[in-house]
Formats: C-alpha cells, structure tokens, sequence
C-alpha cells in the first residue's frame, strides 16, 4: 500500500537519510518527485512532508514552503490529528522564516501553538514549537516578542522537567532578547544626556528607570544561565559565550567598571581554553573600549595593542584592523602623543580603503577616519595637510 511505503520513506528521512527518502518517495512517485494521483488526502499530505523535509534539508526554504503548505491543505481536508497538524503548521511556519516571510512565518506559528493550547499537546511537544518561535522572533531582530516568547518556553520547561543544560540555553536566550531589545536604547540615553548646551527631555528618566529595570532582570537571567550551565557542566565554549553577553550587556548599560572586570574574566577564561587569536583579539578590543570609558586610557592603549598583535596573528580583515587602529588613535591624540596618534589613524584610514568594503557603513567609516585624522593634523601644527584630509571627509 501507498500508505506503508510512504510511511517508511518518511522514517527514512527522519533517520538521517535524505538521499534514501528521496529515492522512496520517487519511486512511489514513478520515477518523479510527486505524489502518485488517487492518494488519499492524509496519505498525500504525508508524501509532500517527506518533499518539504528533503528541500529543507537541502536549503531550499521557498520550495520546502511551498510543499508544507500543501501538506497542511490536505491534513485539513483529511481532518487530520490536532496535535500532528499543529506540528505541520509549526514545520511550514519554520521553512517560511528561512524565506524571510517573516509576517507568514508568525502568522504560522501563532497557528500552530494555539492549535497545540487547545488539543492539550504534550508539554515537550508545545516546549519545540514555542522554542522555534521563538528563535525564528529573535533571528528577524524581533526581541520584544522574542522575549515573550522564551518567557513562555521557559514556563513549559519547568513543566516538562527538562535538565539544566536544556534550561540553561533558554534563560541564555531570554537574557540575550532583553540585551538586544534595550542596547540601542541605552545607547540613545546616553548621547542624549551628553549633549552640550542641551536639557535632555523629560522622559528620558522615565525610559532609564524602565531599562534599569531590564537591565537588572538581563544581569540575572545571565547569572542564572551561568549557574545552570556548571552544574550541567556544559561545553567551555557555552559558558564562555554567557561571559561574552554578560560584559557585553554591563559596558552597553554604562557600568564600565564591571564591564573591565567581567571582560577580563572573560579574556581569562578564553585564554584558558586556548581559544583562536582572532577571537582573543575582538575580546581585547572590547577591555579597551570600556577602559577608555572608564578614562583608563594607557591600559586602554596597552589592550588595543594586543588586540592588533592577536587579530594580526589571526589574519584578521582589514577592516577589523582599521577599527582597533583608529580607537587607538584617538586614545593617543587624546594624550597629545601626536607622533604615534597620526601614524595609527593614517594605518586606520589606509587599511579601510584598501579593504574595499561593501558594507553600508564603509563610507561613514572612511568619512570619519579621514575626519579625525585631520583634526589630528591641526593638533598637531600641520595646518595644511589637515585641512586637506578634512577636505577630503566631506567630499566622501
């Protein structure tokens, strides 16, 4: 029966064998990739799950789309099992966020978890569905309602029991959808209360007093992630991803003292692990960003200077390297160390051209590096040369 060989094509498939699914699902087909006509509409629902799952896995999204929504038509006219068409909706909305149809995705997902509340599915069935929505809200830079959507993951696992591994990557996760969500806004708040000459409006102390609030529940979620992840005793290099976020969530808040100290502890741990010097080289760059915050400017000089040496060693871009030049630059020209501050944002201007970057931000780079560079210049009694690199900015 069609039934029988279509059932085990699929057990095929989900055993890791997609060339051998593949193959069965053809040769039900005669010879094609296509259901057999006079199929019943579950038995044909299940043949275009086996097409999705094979072009899913074969990165074609669009046609992995456009074979799960058929499965979900015929499941729905074979008045299929609630929870499993609940699944299929779950597996179409997946394959359209890897379209980037985002709102169809959503709009699929929110389907199938109602779908899953409503026929009571099994806790650990609601925990993927809910997991995957998540993921896709965060993926598409939706973190408020990636948020809401790990919050409700994370109750569903304290259902199901799940271990402290499992548990620890979703508190990771829901800590890392705050950071995302309340980073540009801290950012704001803070050129906002910088700028000179000027009272920041009245509902910024509102807005802090609300980011202060996620900011503390980021700080926990990430401490409890962290706790979670050694008693599991988790992989080195997922506990030191917790230590990346949490000084990263500590400088992008403006709290740089904690920021040096929990990114020297994280520079600790990946030297530990022995980690790729590319890697060690960004963790540098970062311990000099929040010291030179902090005004600690000759260790901030001294950490961008082993960033380079590390990010040299790791073949790092060009345009990586022009970063970690230019900070250091500005550190020194803020020192009047006009010899050495010169000769590191001139290798920051040369190596951003010669990267030849496509990237939006190339050009406001570049703009900047020539910018500063000239100002730099006049600083430094070179009248002429810096006004021609500034020049030279605002032709860019």
């Amino acid at each position: 029966m069609a039934n029988e060989q279509i059932d085990a094509a699929l057990e095929t498939f989900y055993s890791g064998d997609t060339d051998g699914a593949e193959t069965a699902l053809k040769a039900i087909g005669g010879g094609k990739l296509e259901p057999p006509a006079g199929l019943a509409p579950l038995d044909e629902a299940a043949y275009w799950e086996g097409i999705g799952g094979i072009q899913l896995a074969r990165e074609d999204a669009k046609g992995s789309a456009e074979a799960f929504r058929k499965m979900v038509e015929l499941e729905e006219k074979g008045q299929a099992d609630p929870n499993g068409h609940a699944t299929s909706w779950g597996k179409l909305a997946e394959a359209l966020a890897k379209t980037d149809e985002i709102d169809e995705a959503i709009e699929a997902f929110n389907k199938a978890t109602q779908m899953k509340a409503e026929c009571k599915a099994p806790t650990a069935s609601r925990l993927n569905l809910t997991y995957s929505y998540a993921e896709c809200m965060f993926r598409s830079g939706r973190y408020k309602e990636a948020g809401e959507q790990f919050d409700n993951a994370i109750e569903l696992a304290k259902e199901a029991g799940v271990d402290d591994a499992t548990m620890a990557t979703l508190v990771l996760y829901r800590a890392e959808s705050i950071k995302h969500k309340i980073g540009p806004m801290q950012a704001s708040v803070r050129v906002q209360k910088g700028m000179q000459g000027m009272s920041p409006p009245p509902q910024i102390a509102v807005l802090e007093k609300q980011l202060e609030v996620e900011f503390q529940q980021a700080i926990e979620l990430y401490r409890r992630a962290k706790e979670l992840a050694e008693a599991a005793r988790m992989p080195e290099d997922f506990q030191l991803q917790i230590q990346r976020s949490m000084s990263e969530a500590y400088h992008d808040a403006g709290r740089y003292v904690k920021g040096v100290m929990q990114r020297k502890k994280l520079i600790q741990m990946a030297e530990k692990q022995k980690l790729d010097p590319l890697e060690l080289g960004y963790m540098y760059h970062g311990l000099g960003e929040s010291q030179r915050e902090m005004g600690q400017v000759p260790e901030s000089i001294d950490s961008y200077r082993k960033s380079l040496s590390l990010k040299e060693k790791g073949k790092a871009d060009k345009v990586s390297l022009g970063k970690t030049w230019y900070s250091m630059g500005e550190c020194l020209a803020g020192g009047q160390k006009w010899d050495a501050a010169l000769d590191a944002l001139t290798k920051a201007r040369d190596l951003e051209q010669e990267s030849n970057a496509e990237d939006e931000n190339h050009k406001v780079r570049l703009k900047k590096y020539w910018n500063t560079l000239g100002l730099a210049l006049q600083a430094a009694g070179k009248e002429e040369e810096g006004k021609e690199a500034i020049a030279k900015a605002e032709a860019l």
